[in-house]
């Protein structure tokens, strides 16, 4: 299995001074994929669509997010200490190299959403993406939100067909979810019922050289 979920990777007063730093910053309206190119495939996509009857969209999946660095010096030079220690922490805790093979970060971002801004289905560059979940008192079964991660890898449209879900991680406050970057996977809708936004700390990893293993290749 390539995905892990670690609960409490935080003590609890670091958790809660990240949730409020968080909660706090200021974000822009805007999307990854404009200036990324990603493909992102649309949450009502059907099963069994072939290539040409729709193509892959790269405008759209408009949400907010707040983008921090692409390395730890860039955390730093850029006065984002609190995402640097948040990193330093996760990796030293959860044992990334150990278990893992991650080297260094890639990306690191806040990314925000709220009801009616549903992601879209997409990979991710790198080798394992990370994602905190930073608000403590978030109503993991009334309000949606968690993730959602697919298999197998498919590099075509008419091979949608193909993905099951893989795991499906429910939004739990200080917890870490970690999982190959090629899988595809969303975050998944917030609940209309809730008036809170949804809160999520990215970071883009690179591991043992950039080679693309699943993580099950670092446990034995």
């Amino acid at each position: 299995m390539s995905v892990r979920v670690f609960d409490d990777v935080l003590n609890i007063e670091d958790a809660k001074y990240i949730e409020n730093l968080v909660l706090g910053m200021t974000y822009h309206w805007g999307a990854k994929s404009l200036t990324q190119q990603h493909r992102y495939y649309p949450l009502e996509l059907p099963k069994g669509l072939k290539w040409g009857d729709w193509e892959p969209q790269s405008p759209g999946n408009f949400h907010w997010i707040r983008k921090f660095g692409m390395t730890e010096d860039s955390l730093k030079t850029q006065g984002h200490d609190w995402a640097l220690q948040l990193w330093k922490g996760l990796y030293t805790r959860c044992k990334l190299r150990e278990r893992f093979g991650v080297e260094d970060m890639a990306d690191c971002y806040v990314n925000v959403h709220t009801y009616g801004q549903a992601p879209y289905l997409h990979q991710d560059p790198g080798n394992f993406t990370m994602i905190y979940y930073p608000q403590l008192n978030w109503d993991e079964k009334q309000w949606g939100g968690g993730t959602t991660i697919w298999a197998p890898e498919i590099q075509e449209i008419d091979q949608i067909e193909n993905l099951e879900v893989l795991e499906h991680v429910p939004y739990k406050g200080n917890r870490l979810v970690v999982f190959d970057a090629w899988h595809m996977h969303r975050g998944e809708p917030v609940s209309r019922i809730c008036k809170e936004a949804r809160y999520v700390i990215v970071f883009k990893t690179i591991a043992n050289g950039g080679n693309n293993e699943r993580l099950g290749f670092y446990d034995g």
